[in-house]
């Protein structure tokens, strides 16, 4: 039954691809290429106008009949458009004569791309399947912070307009990236998949699509399928030079010892940095937003080479990545900061080289990072960034007196994270360095992957991390930006070596760094699977709850009744507690909205540290804590008070519609006292010990 929901969820994506196809045909000019960005172009085409209706309150997201109608409506035009308005490569989709045997001669001329679109839909589904298949193993959505995305993904998908109430602070609207939840919980609503299914669905897509979109970057610019190969590999699977020393050391150790898949990201213990890479994503299976963003990142940069190729700009294609600017940075921020500064170095270019239309190239350039700034200002005047600025990373350290703390980042760290997409790049550019100059794309796709690791040294992002805990003051640094640089050095090694391997004599040195860079990579994801996913003696299954079953039951039946009986996002009272644990499980697989949350995570979204910018060393300011707090301490009291008529103030002040009493909130509030619930509520389901209590509605104001 898994099987055939994950298919169906598989097959309502692609659909998406008829909507992006008259968008992807026109800057892609391999029709196989194109085909391969389609869909989640297509995603990116639909999903933003939805959305913007629901933030202006036009259209309701819940009407699922209006939101299917609407992309039935998308795919006919999309299909209307190919047929009427083809693309020179995708003409011979339309039958230009009556006559047979010119009809014939279409089908044998498409015949070969056919072919070709088919065996890459089939490598794509296998990827898919694939990755399906290893998280059936461990499909959890629980440990480390699966709570959050579920969290978002399940309220994103349940709500009528945008932006949400936060579904672990109520009475306020969500302050962190959901664009990208919401995207993936278009797909789960038009196919009736349930969130816990479509969780582990999504990882899939996103996997299968960025091997996809990466191979088809490197396949475009050197026509080898091999390179397309390494390409895909190296963004979505390998992993570092680093964990492969680390993986190697520990076999020859005495005794024998085993580097944890964790030691991909945290190169050091304790480690100060974070060097997330996409092969760590995959395989924990957070469904954070800088993997969501990963394919449209990858679209992003697949337009920007289409461009790059150019010599004279057109419109429609800055329209379009526009679009994308847009999305990715509604994704995740900090995409639209890397893939803007791609855009302004390319349009440099185009300006340095051009003659005839330089305006157009500083308009067209222009315009586009303007218009995506402009669409994502209805998500950004609701959103409070806790970012405090950018400072100078050696003073920092020096005015905190921070020593042994990765700062600068050790040479060890450097050589194990870049060694090998470096040594790529110099033995491509020294050998054809004329080649590889005219190379615009490969340039700036350079140039920025190496700012962003220059850059990592000298300044890094004043947030919640300098403030609290100053020796980890570059983690979100060197996480959100390091990630980029990895994507980006991946697909410029990929075509440093195609484009080398394109010259006689230089296949020994090819085949050498692209086997060394192959068998380094490799070593991360075996060890990652035999340590994450097969230890695990549990049935197969793709369900993100099902962790629940065997350890409280009664928590998962009340979620399902949940899901099942009560359609509204309504307010939840469950036990609060900190980030990294079971609580709030039942908000976050329900799409409900609970008093207080993971506290510290609520902090964090919420962190005010304006006042403490300039604040000399030691001084005490709320940084938004003690809001926190007062809401946890109240549900505390909510649990605990024998006194009925607490309680009822308590469900007035936070508009509490449900209590919920299972085995948490237990052992959290030793002293609760269910007695008072049953005067001012009525049970409406009981399961292994667990009550889900509704409020009586004239209690409710």
């Amino acid at each position: 039954m898994e099987f055939f929901s994950s298919l169906f969820f598989y097959f309502i994506f692609s659909l998406f691809a008829v909507i992006g196809l008259p968008a992807t045909s026109r800057f892609i000019g391999n029709r196989v290429l194109a085909l391969s960005a389609a869909k989640i172009a297509g995603l990116a085409i639909f999903g933003y106008p939805i959305w913007l209706g629901a933030t202006f309150h036009i259209l309701d997201f819940q009407n699922h009949f209006l939101l299917r109608g609407l992309f039935l409506i998308l795919i006919l035009a999309g299909a209307y458009i190919l047929w009427k308005y083809p693309t020179q490569e995708f003409r011979s989709f339309v039958p230009q004569n009556s006559k047979n045997q010119k009809r014939e001669k279409k089908r044998k001329v498409a015949r070969p791309w056919i072919s070709s679109f088919l065996w890459i839909e089939v490598i794509s589904i296998a990827l898919f399947f694939l990755y399906l298949y290893l998280r059936s193993v461990h499909p959890a959505a629980n440990n480390t912070e699966h709570f959050m995305d579920m969290a978002l993904l399940s309220s994103s998908g349940k709500s009528h307009f945008f932006p949400f109430i936060d579904p672990w602070f109520s009475g306020h609207t969500v302050n962190y990236y959901y664009y990208g939840s919401y995207l993936l919980s278009i797909i789960a609503n038009i196919s009736s998949i349930s969130y816990a299914m479509a969780y582990n669905f999504s990882l899939g897509l996103i996997y299968s699509l960025s091997a996809i979109l990466a191979g088809a970057i490197a396949y475009a610019i050197t026509k080898l399928k091999k390179i397309a190969f390494l390409a895909a590999f190296l963004t979505t699977t390998a992993g570092t030079l680093f964990y492969a020393a680390c993986a190697i050391g520990g076999i020859f150790a005495e005794p024998n010892t085993i580097c944890s898949y964790a030691s991909s990201t945290r190169l050091f213990t304790p480690s100060y940095i974070i060097n997330e890479i996409p092969s760590y994503s995959f395989t924990v299976g957070n469904l954070h937003a800088h993997l969501i963003a990963l394919p449209f990142f990858l679209l992003g940069l697949f337009v920007l080479y289409a461009i790059s190729q150019c010599d004279k700009p057109k419109y429609k294609d800055f329209l379009f990545l526009a679009l994308l600017l847009a999305t990715s940075g509604m994704i995740n921020l900090w995409d639209f900061v890397t893939l803007s500064a791609l855009v302004s170095i390319l349009i440099l270019i185009k300006i340095i080289k051009s003659r005839k239309f330089l305006l157009q190239w500083a308009g067209f350039g222009t315009i586009s990072i303007i218009a995506a700034f402009l669409a994502m200002m209805p998500l950004l005047v609701y959103f409070k960034s806790p970012v405090l600025g950018i400072g100078f990373a050696p003073l920092y350290a020096a005015r905190h007196n921070l020593i042994n703390t990765q700062y600068p980042t050790p040479f060890s760290a450097l050589v194990g994270m870049w060694g090998i997409f470096a040594v790529s790049i110099a033995v491509a550019f020294t050998a054809i360095y004329r080649e590889i100059k005219n190379n615009i794309f490969f340039i700036i796709i350079s140039v920025v992957a190496l700012g962003i690791i220059v850059g990592m040294e000298f300044f890094f992002i004043k947030d919640i991390y300098s403030i609290a805990n100053p020796p980890y003051f570059r983690a979100n640094t060197t996480f959100k930006f390091g990630y980029h640089a990895w994507v980006l050095l991946s697909l410029a090694s990929a075509v440093s070596l195609g484009a080398l391997g394109n010259r006689k004599g230089t296949k020994i040195a090819v085949s050498t760094v692209a086997l060394s860079a192959l068998l380094a990579g490799i070593i991360y994801p075996i060890e990652a699977i035999r340590q994450y996913y097969l230890p695990a003696n549990t049935p197969h299954t793709l369900d993100a709850s099902s962790w629940m079953k065997n350890k409280n039951a009664g928590d998962l039946e009340t979620i399902d009744y949940i899901n099942k009986n009560i359609r509204e996002r309504s307010v939840i009272a469950e036990a609060v507690g900190d980030s990294y644990t079971d609580f709030s499980r039942i908000t976050t697989f329900t799409g409900m909205i609970t008093p207080m949350g993971w506290k510290t995570h609520e902090w964090t979204w919420r962190f005010q540290g304006k006042e403490i910018k300039n604040a000399p060393l030691g001084t005490t300011i709320e940084t938004g804590w003690g809001a926190v707090s007062i809401v946890a301490n109240d549900i505390a009291r909510l649990y605990t008070t024998p006194s009925p008529e607490e309680a009822k103030q308590i469900i007035d002040q936070y508009k509490i519609e449900y209590i919920y009493v299972g085995g948490l909130e237990q052992s959290q509030y030793p002293a609760l006292e269910e007695s008072k619930f049953h005067q001012l509520s009525n049970v409406v389901f009981e399961s292994d010990g667990s009550k889900l209590f509704k409020v009586m509605l004239n209690l409710v104001k």
